[in-house]
């Protein structure tokens, strides 16, 4: 729909750039049956896997003091007990609406966060049914010239419509001065963004708290002691994103 990690251009101030495609209610809903059935294969697979658990039981262990400390949220957290979701906890958008479940460990190890990150899969195919299910119809963009960009068609077919295209580009959109922290449940946890602003249409500052540089860091400690081959499940478990992480 938005190109799965490119969503830059498909999430815009005011609303999104274009609505669902005619059809895309059954082609999901078929998707999260295929997606529910391999599941249930990777659980009979390797949930009760004698290797699969020698490698992941015990190995890894982050304490929830130390979640704690290093402000570790999202999968990795919730694996050491921490039930912080940002959505439960600060609701925004519509996620009041929906009924879901956070998933959480009570050891930190390896496989607390592999069972924390496949339940959570299944939160979020119970999340987008309630969706599909609730969403209403009707525009998909606020109409207000100053925030939303106009139709493509008119920009190349009327000056006012290029004009105001040209000035939101240029410009920016321009908000009071002042600062603010928003942030949102992404896939490794909390992200978040500190803007201030000086009432002009680009950010004075701009700060990104990312969900992964907390995880990687607690590595320094949990990592000492443990096998070369414990590293690979370890690291694949913190799942640091390298882009989000250092940018």
């Amino acid at each position: 729909m938005c190109g799965a990690r490119l969503t830059s251009t498909y999430l815009r101030i005011g609303g999104v750039s274009y609505d669902l495609p005619d059809g895309f209610d059954g082609k999901l809903r078929s998707i999260l049956d295929r997606t529910r059935v391999v599941m249930q294969d990777i659980g009979k697979l390797l949930d009760r896997n004698r290797i699969f658990r020698d490698r992941m039981d015990g190995i890894g262990i982050i304490t929830q003091a130390d979640a704690l400390a290093y402000g570790i949220t999202g999968p990795v957290g919730r694996s050491t007990g921490l039930a912080y979701d940002v959505r439960k906890d600060h609701p925004y958008l519509v996620y009041d609406r929906f009924d879901f479940d956070v998933p959480v460990g009570s050891v930190g190890d390896n496989f607390d966060r592999y069972a924390v990150r496949v339940e959570e899969i299944n939160q979020s195919m119970r999340i987008l049914d309630q969706a599909l299910t609730q969403i209403p119809a009707g525009p998909v963009m606020i109409n207000d010239p100053r925030i939303a960009l106009p139709a493509k068609t008119e920009t190349y077919n009327s000056i006012e419509a290029m004009i105001a295209h040209f000035k939101i580009i240029m410009d920016g959109i321009r908000v009071p001065p002042g600062e603010t922290y928003s942030y949102t449940e992404a896939g490794n946890g909390e992200l978040g963004f500190f803007i201030v602003s000086d009432g002009t249409g680009r950010p004075w500052k701009c700060r990104v708290r990312p969900p992964c540089f907390p995880a990687t860091a607690v590595l320094g400690k949990v990592l000492p002691g443990l096998f070369i081959a414990d590293v690979v499940p370890t690291f694949g478990m913190i799942n640091m994103i390298g882009g989000e992480c250092d940018r």
